[in-house]
């Protein structure tokens, strides 16, 4: 019996109108780890969970972006124009580490301080949960996602995504004065 291993890979020009059938859109992930920051566009984002929330991403090996979201564990994940020439300007080609694509572009922080281009249409503030190398040209990224918002005329709305209601602690007695 041939193992999938053994089986070689599809040309992907015999499948393109059925993988392009898959959703896809124009994403920027961007993250934060000390005075590092980092973006990068990607295309291929899914909903991977809903209690809790949780997404995944693909993006393309070798990004300077890869070690400061393993490091921070922490990601804003960021829904852009599909059109946006200065996006595609500024974040097509893959940032140099240690040079910082948002000097000098109007954005705000999300909760884990990681940027957002005012440009974006909305955003969500993602811790990883896990990292998938899988052998291929992208890796993988499955974060929950903690925080939300939407960009309006410029101004953001901020949403904190609802967790499950809290157990009721129980009364707990008052703490002794310890004697010396």
């Amino acid at each position: 019996m041939t193992s999938r291993r053994d089986w070689p890979p599809i040309d992907r020009a015999q499948v393109s109108d059925l993988l392009e059938g898959i959703p896809s859109g124009r994403f920027l992930i961007t993250s934060r780890f000390g005075d590092h920051r980092s973006a990068a566009i990607v295309r291929w984002v899914q909903q991977a969970a809903v209690h809790p929330p949780m997404v995944v991403v693909a993006i393309e090996k070798g990004q300077a972006l890869s070690p400061i979201i393993r490091d921070s564990r922490n990601f804003a994940l960021c829904r852009v124009m599909d059109d946006d020439p200065l996006v595609e300007r500024i974040f097509q080609v893959m940032p140099e580490l240690g040079r910082d694509p948002f000097l000098g572009l109007p954005h705000m922080s999300t909760p884990s301080l990681c940027p957002v281009p005012l440009r974006a249409q909305w955003w969500l503030d993602c811790e990883m949960v896990r990292y998938l190398d899988i052998e291929a040209d992208h890796e993988m990224y499955i974060a929950g996602v903690h925080h939300a918002g939407r960009l309006e005329h410029g101004e953001a709305v901020h949403r904190r995504v609802a967790r499950a209601p809290a157990k009721k602690a129980s009364a707990k007695r008052p703490l002794k004065k310890r004697s010396h």
